[in-house]
């Protein structure tokens, strides 16, 4: 009777170890950013008549799986994360974290930008000239092309001084790349509508104006980054407000601290950032218990910028349109709101506007605002996390 006893107890133990298992493939996912999904909040005719008016130059993609086959170590980027999640994991655990589920992300991304006209040979262009528009005072070209391996860890941890467990996220990724790919042309063809040409993408050392990317040849570049969420408050069921530190090194360095708050579905315990697609920006996938599910979310994130290779170039040394140090903003603020819908525990659909404050100085550049769209199919069973 033992025996059996001990038999039953093992195979219970063994079936929950094997139910918390990250599934091999647990999703797919393709989202985009674009200034065009947010067009319908824009004053059209108050914008046209500032001359640095441009539509749809901003854009974003990534398309990426989930489970565990994104952090194979034939894939490379796992194998660079891990050598230095190992040392902060040894600070996370020490500090009472009491983990309830991994899961890992795989992801080809890109990201670029440009000023707000792509080509000197429109109307548009020489009616913003005459209005006093210099290409050299707006935003340069710059794109990134690459890959990003990212981990999540869920569970709860008890602060210092306080007796109450949190539900705590704890989000570590790695990004290599290139910079100065032109790639940015190419995307702004896929997903523009009615734009010109992208003929200053290219660059031409005999123009007057400055054209081509911010990196003048291409450059491999990197990122690593290191976020939390940490739901503070929860007034009601499923509506959470958390804080949310971040710290960047590489081609994008800061710092950052951020407050959401909204309603979250039934498996999630902190809330999933819905804003930007970006390097430094990772969102989450997860399965809901229920056929139906919906996310209504918003945030504010300030963040202290040191360096920011989209506005300076190769760390300022760069030929041609850059913007120096103590050209940029050291302190620049963001904001979003995003919903989440999810269809029969197998297709998650998300959509959120963005809105944040210029990086550097200018009379003309205040903010930018562009839309966020993507979509998952889910491939794990329901309550099962994935990471994106």
């Amino acid at each position: 009777m033992k025996y059996l006893s001990f038999v039953f107890f093992s195979f219970l133990l063994c079936t929950q170890v094997n139910a918390q298992k990250e599934p091999d493939l647990a999703g797919i996912e393709l989202q985009f950013d674009q200034d065009y999904l947010a067009d319908f909040l824009r004053n059209k005719e108050d914008n046209e008549s500032n001359p640095f008016y441009g539509e749809n130059y901003t854009t974003a993609m990534r398309i990426g799986i989930y489970g565990e086959y994104a952090n194979s170590y034939y894939l490379g980027l796992p194998w660079v994360r891990e050598r230095i999640d190992y040392v902060l994991d040894n600070i996370l655990y020490r500090g009472d974290f009491r983990q309830q589920q991994q899961s890992h992300n795989f992801v080809f991304t890109m990201n670029g930008f440009s000023p707000a006209h792509i080509s000197a040979d429109t109307d548009e262009y020489d009616a913003a000239v005459n209005d006093g528009y210099r290409l050299m005072d707006d935003r340069p070209f710059s794109t990134f092309l690459g890959f990003r391996s990212t981990r999540r860890l869920v569970g709860t941890k008890r602060f210092v001084h306080s007796a109450k467990l949190f539900d705590v996220g704890f989000n570590t990724s790695f990004a290599f790349g290139l910079g100065g790919t032109g790639i940015g042309r190419g995307i702004d063809k896929i997903f523009g509508i009615n734009r010109p040409d992208g003929l200053l993408w290219k660059r031409d050392d005999t123009a007057p104006y400055p054209t081509g990317e911010v990196i003048k040849n291409v450059l491999p570049v990197f990122l690593y980054s290191v976020s939390s969420e940490i739901a503070v408050w929860t007034p009601i069921r499923k509506v959470v407000l958390q804080v949310r530190p971040e710290l960047n090194l590489g081609h994008y360095t800061d710092v950052a601290v951020g407050i959401d708050f909204g309603k979250v579905m039934n498996v999630e315990p902190v809330i999933d950032n819905l804003s930007y697609t970006d390097t430094n920006n990772p969102s989450l996938a997860i399965v809901n218990d229920e056929s139906m599910g919906f996310s209504l979310v918003g945030g504010a994130t300030a963040r202290a910028v040191l360096y920011n290779y989209h506005l300076n170039g190769l760390y300022g040394k760069s030929k041609g349109n850059y913007y120096p140090f103590g050209d940029t903003r050291k302190i620049i603020f963001e904001s979003y709101v995003g919903v989440k819908l999810q269809i029969l525990q197998k297709v998650d659909i998300t959509y959120s506007v963005n809105w944040r404050s210029s990086e550097f100085k200018s009379d003309w550049q205040k903010n930018v605002l562009w839309g966020t769209l993507g979509i998952k199919y889910l491939m794990a069973p329901a309550g099962v996390g994935c990471y994106d």
